[in-house]
């Protein structure tokens, strides 16, 4: 299967979540014909975790077939997450401006965490909801119950609302959207100093 043809199911599998989730369907006007473009592939040594977990689902299957092919990211220093974090984390965008498919108005990615990581407290200008396919992890968002959600429940978050996650003893991979002011920018993690503002 080529690159192309990996992303397209992919991508299929992702509109299909949208189509069944009326969170997700609610949130955003998900584009389902958006221009595929090439991005050089970025690897992180996450996929190997990733590949290896027990997790059933074809969005997951999807995900593995692209992942030598992804442009992935981890967004954060060491400094701010420390070496294990970044080692057993990464996310790619699959919608979006930068994109594997090309979407001006829409961004959708995938996101993974290996079991027993915190992602520290952040946020960002874009509003967002988080999908989850595999696995479970807590969810702590200001103003809202802490909340340990499996596959199939979701957790929104408004603009600049401050939002952390936690993997306990299991590994989470998500669907998230983005939209909003600011749906094409960075979250802002403030640094240890700043921690408490």
């Amino acid at each position: 299967m080529s690159a192309r043809e990996a992303f397209g199911t992919l991508l299929a599998e992702a509109t299909n979540l949208v189509d069944h989730c009326s969170e997700l369907a609610g949130f955003s006007d998900w584009d389902i014909a958006p221009r595929y473009q090439v991005r050089m592939p970025s690897l992180v040594p996450a996929i190997a975790e990733l590949r290896a977990e027990a997790f059933t689902s074809s969005f997951h299957r999807a995900v593995c077939a692209v992942a030598d092919y992804a442009h992935w990211q981890r967004s954060y220093s060491e400094d701010q997450v420390g070496a294990d974090f970044l080692n057993r984390y990464g996310w790619f965008e699959l919608v979006g401006p930068n994109g594997h498919f090309h979407s001006p108005t829409t961004r959708g990615y995938v996101a993974y965490w290996g079991r027993g990581l915190y992602y520290p407290n952040h946020w960002h200008a874009a509003e967002e909801i988080y999908y989850v396919t595999d696995g479970a992890a807590e969810f702590i968002s200001e103003g809202a119950e802490d909340a340990i959600l499996g596959a199939g429940r979701t957790r929104t978050h408004s603009s600049n609302q401050p939002h952390a996650l936690e993997t306990l003893d299991q590994s989470v991979l998500c669907f998230v959207l983005w939209r909003g002011k600011g749906f094409d920018g960075k979250p802002y993690m403030p640094k240890a100093s700043e921690a408490s503002v």
